[in-house]
């Protein structure tokens, strides 16, 4: 009996785990860090793994849509690591709401030998996994 039991609940851990780690990598928070992580390993790739191939991504509050897709968003991040290879974010604070996440982020460079730091707001539209639509509100 005690063998019948051992062998019920690893079949029961497996399933869970294999099954549950399937649906939490599609949840809006697993995807919004997964994209925060390859950004911070400057992997663009990854990055582009986050999004869907139409994301569109807007600016706030005039709603002007400034990039769409992945040749957009490759650009934007190769220019990027390029241009800042210290270039790091930090989640300062994250909401999720449904489909919706809004990362507030500390973007960080660090430029001959000199730290420097400026916050911004971003709000993702995740569906099935992906990044569909970006928002950026910009203070007045």
């Amino acid at each position: 009996m005690n063998k019948y039991f051992t062998l019920i609940v690893l079949i029961v851990v497996a399933t869970v785990s294999t099954f549950g780690f399937q649906a939490d990598d599609k949840s809006p928070a697993r995807v919004a860090q997964a994209l925060v992580d390859a950004f911070n390993a400057h992997d663009v790739e990854g990055v582009l793994k986050t999004y869907h191939p139409n994301s569109v991504a807007r600016r706030l509050p005039s709603g002007e849509v400034f990039l769409t897709g992945h040749s957009d968003l490759r650009k934007k991040f190769e220019t990027a690591f390029q241009r800042n290879p210290t270039i790091k974010v930090e989640i300062v604070q994250r909401i999720v709401d449904g489909v919706f996440v809004i990362d507030k982020e500390k973007i960080i460079v660090v430029t001959d030998g000199k730290k420097s730091e400026r916050f911004g707001l971003v709000i993702y539209e995740i569906r099935d996994g992906l990044i569909v639509n970006e928002w950026y509100p910009r203070s007045q």
